[in-house]
């Protein structure tokens, strides 16, 4: 039966009567034009947006979580031909499939035909290997999510390899899945595409035990209790307080003297050796005297002692607050510079934000010393 437990009219019995049959329920209809769509905002914005969306990039991951979440499920709690069970993943079933395809003589399913069976199967592991990467990255690089608190950055960096691997493989997974729907459409004329419309296939046989239409009320209430669950999962858990970073106060000292002609960095973004080569040359600071009287000295060291890169764990501290230059400039760290580098020479005129060294004109958590991306906005208005 070449893993085929329900077979299509090709493999009916002639004497039976051919009809539009429900075969795949509205629930498994719904959620797979919903992945389309997130999928598809998930991919423009991880390929093509700038940083800062990523905002909206999190939340097509989140609803991907929620819809992936749903459809596991639903493998075991949907209508006949949504359960894994009745998917035909024999062994061989799926070469056999496409050379009968190459002979130009593919036989006709009811339900999933081997290759798309396998196909379904690929993706579903590449799209949990995308969230389930993501939330690491996010957690771990951006000190957001439910794994803020357990995330390091170095965990975030390994995720990041493993997110952009998967993301090319969903890629791949999604032309071959394309392709498929080409050749039974275009090729062959089964109308596949149609049938995730409507849910209806011609064949002649009917589904065993509840008809799929029977399902919309059981799906609907089983992705409200999956998305109340998760919701409510995930604020506990981003509710926790981020592994990485912590809140300092900043002496006022240190806010009003540093303050005075450039934003007064948040500590992480220099090393400890910098920070005292920084102290030790107030008298020639990058060409001026910006000498302070022993007290405001020693207020600003125990505070810039008390709290350099090395202390945290964010990517700003890890890719820019922890390599040295000999300017000791964070402006002439490579990371810096190939982050800013599409960024327009205008716009560090602008008056709102003066100069490169200005991170609070496009940064607005630049104080935090978070600089998470969904905070950067890069402002307008009239040069200086």
């Amino acid at each position: 039966m070449d893993g085929n437990l329900y077979p299509y009219p090709s493999q009916a019995d002639a004497k039976q009567p051919l009809q539009a049959t429900l075969v795949w329920d509205l629930p498994l209809r719904l959620f797979h034009w919903a992945m389309v769509c997130v999928v598809a905002v998930a991919g423009v914005t991880g390929f093509l947006a700038p940083e800062w969306w990523l905002d909206l990039h999190v939340i097509a991951g989140y609803a991907l979580g929620t819809l992936l979440t749903f459809r596991l499920a639903w493998g075991f709690l949907g209508s006949h031909y949504s359960k894994f069970w009745t998917f035909p993943l024999t062994r061989g079933g799926a070469y056999r499939h496409l050379r009968a395809i190459l002979d130009r003589k593919p036989q006709d399913h009811a339900g999933h035909n081997p290759a798309g069976a396998w196909m379904i199967i690929l993706l579903l592991i590449v799209l949990v290997s995308l969230v389930a990467t993501g939330l690491v990255v996010l957690g771990g690089q951006e000190n957001l999510g439910p794994l803020a608190s357990a995330a390091t950055f170095q965990t975030g960096e390994i995720a990041a390899k493993i997110h952009e691997i998967a993301a090319w493989g969903l890629v791949g997974a999604v032309v071959l899945h394309l392709l498929g729907v080409f050749v039974e459409t275009r090729i062959f004329r089964h109308p596949v595409l149609a049938a995730m419309i409507t849910g209806k296939k011609v064949t002649a046989e009917l589904p065993p035990g509840a008809p799929p239409g029977m399902s919309a009320v059981r799906g609907g209430i089983l992705f409200l209790a999956v998305t109340a669950l998760l919701l409510a999962g995930g604020r506990t858990l981003a509710g926790k307080f981020p592994s990485g970073w912590r809140a300092v106060q900043a002496p006022a000292a240190y806010t009003t003297e540093c303050g005075d002609c450039h934003h007064a960095h948040h500590p992480s973004l220099r090393t400890r050796q910098a920070w005292r080569a920084l102290m030790n040359g107030l008298p020639d600071h990058y060409g001026e005297d910006a000498s302070l009287d022993a007290e405001t000295v020693r207020t600003i060291r125990a505070y810039l002692d008390a709290n350099p890169a090395g202390t945290f764990d964010t990517e700003a501290a890890q890719r820019v607050g922890r390599i040295e230059t000999s300017s000791f400039r964070m402006t002439d760290v490579p990371y810096w510079k190939a982050r800013h580098q599409s960024i327009a020479p205008s716009v560090f005129r602008l008056t709102a934000v003066g100069s490169k060294v200005n991170c609070n004109g496009c940064h607005k958590d630049a104080a935090s010393g978070r600089f998470d991306d969904v905070k950067i906005h890069l402002p307008t208005g009239d040069k200086k």
